[in-house]
Parts: C-alpha cells; structure tokens; sequence
C-alpha cells in the first residue's frame, strides 16, 4: 500500500469518528413580537437579524444550490459592502457568519428572495445562480491562508445543515464560490473545512476506500476524459487547455487542497470518479466511456 493510499484511508478512519456527533438543528421562532431572531436548537445558534441589502431580487426559480464564500475583509467593512448600497457594486447574501471568539450569524437576506453574492457562474445547467442559491459569507481575510476556527466550523455547520433540510439540496449542490466561479474565485479557500462538514452530512466527499481502490487501478489522464467527468460532475469549464487547468484546480481546491496545481494526476482522477460514482452514478456512466 503507497503512502497516498494510507493516508486516504486514514483520513477515512478520522471522518468514521466524527459520525453522530453532532444532531440535526430544526428552527424555532421567537413570540410574534420578536421575529427578528431566531434559534434553534444547536447550542448557541442565533440567526440575528441584520441591516437588509439591497444586492437582492424577486426570488423566480427554485433553491437547488449553497454557496460558501469568505469576506476576504473584516466584519464592518464587510457588513458595508454587502447593504449593496454602491450601484457600481451592487452585491448582497443570505447570511453572514463573523470571526468573533462566540461567533453569529447575522441575515442580510430572506431566502424568499435571490441575492447578488454568485456573480457570473455557472454550475451544471444552471447560470448565474444568484436565482438558484441561497449565499453564505464567512468573515476571514483570506480562507487560502487562514484558517477557520472550530467555533466557526460548528455555527457553519448548523445553519448549512438547516437550510440543506429546508430545501432538499444535494450534497454535491453545496458549493464553494470557487467551483461555480472557475478562475475567477478561490474562496472559501483551502482552509475551509469540508472534510469535517461532509463527515457530518454537509455536502459531498468521496469514500476513502473508494479512492484507494481506484489508486490501485490504471487512471485514464486524458485531458478530454478528464474535461468529460469534471463537466459530469457540474463543472462548468472554458475551452481549450487553459479552461482545462483552471476546472482541475478549481476541482482540486475543494477536494485535493493539500496540492493545488490544475496538473491531471491520478489521486485528482481518482478522487473525482468516486465522487461521481457516489453522488452522480448515472452521468458518471455517460462520461466514463467516453474517449
């Protein structure tokens, strides 16, 4: 066994352990009064309610989609930028989450209406997914540098796990800005803890042993193969080589943060196929055989 099967299966044994420990959260709200927060039942979750924004709009498609950004600015500069007062700079979110020692959620956003937090995206069919998303922004300069505190990590996971359940979102539709923005974002960053939130029912990640069996096994590199399983899987890449690179690295950002360099290896191969056979089995069908 080489050393990338080990440690895939040693991360497999670290997320088994996360397994159960934390419980689903289900929303509970204030006397009528007092609607301008809510709790739940996570220890220590509060959504406050924050100043509104104007980066929004009439909500017209459904919420199929969670996206998760960082501010790359601190909690007022943020909190000022995303009122989407500026008509040049027109931008808003659903929630932001602050770096503070007792961390809070503060909504800018109603979910009945779509923000301005997506930009120009894509992700499978979809474009422009402002209509199809719910936004959440995390406080922190920069995710590629610094790290999310445990705090954070916890909030993240409750108020996630809460808007998952209340839309029916799949795990491979919980997003980073990064992978529906590809070359143009990096955020949440390498930092961000996705490992421990899929451990816990948050978004996708693939089976440790599944990735080791497909180590084991011969990888088609080819960069239209490839091209083929990142489209499968919802990446929406543009042309040629260089389109190529950034989808890799986009990919490789969320799932491989340990090397991040848009180059076809067989651990990025093999961890994308067992994402596509665990969450996507049908398209990953379609596009294995293709040449």
């Amino acid at each position: 066994m080489n050393a990338t099967i080990r440690s895939y299966c040693r991360i497999g044994l670290a997320l088994a352990a996360f397994s159960g420990a934390f419980v689903g959260c289900s929303t509970t709200s204030k006397p009528e009064a007092k609607q301008t927060v809510a709790e739940t039942k996570f220890t220590g979750l509060v959504i406050e309610q924050g100043p509104g924004s104007l980066g929004s709009e009439p909500r017209k498609e459904p919420v199929t989609c969670l996206i998760l950004h960082h501010t790359a600015g601190s909690l007022p500069s943020s909190l000022d930028i995303l009122q989407g007062k500026d008509p040049k700079h027109k931008v808003g979110v659903h929630y932001l989450v602050t770096d503070e020692p007792k961390p809070r959620v503060i909504r800018l956003v109603p979910e009945n209406l779509a923000a301005y937090h997506a930009g120009k995206s894509g992700w499978g069919k979809l474009s422009n997914l402002n209509q199809n998303s719910i936004g959440i922004e995390i406080i922190n300069y920069d995710g590629n540098v610094y790290p999310y505190s445990d705090a954070q990590a916890e909030i993240i996971f409750a108020l996630c796990d809460e808007i998952i359940r209340r839309h029916d979102i799949k795990p491979c539709n919980v997003l980073a800005h990064s992978d529906i923005a590809v070359g143009r974002k990096v955020d949440p960053g390498l930092k961000f803890p996705w490992a421990w939130l899929a451990s816990l029912g948050i978004g996708a990640w693939p089976l440790p042993n599944e990735v080791a069996d497909n180590l084991r096994k011969k990888q088609n590199l080819s960069p239209n193969h490839v091209r083929s399983l990142l489209t499968a899987y919802g990446y929406v890449l543009e042309n040629g080589d260089a389109g190529l690179k950034l989808g890799v690295e986009s990919f490789q950002r969320h799932f491989r943060p340990a090397k991040v360099d848009g180059v076809i290896d067989s651990e990025t191969v093999a961890i994308l196929e067992a994402l596509l056979r665990r969450y996507q089995p049908k398209s990953y069908r379609e596009a294995k055989f293709k040449p």
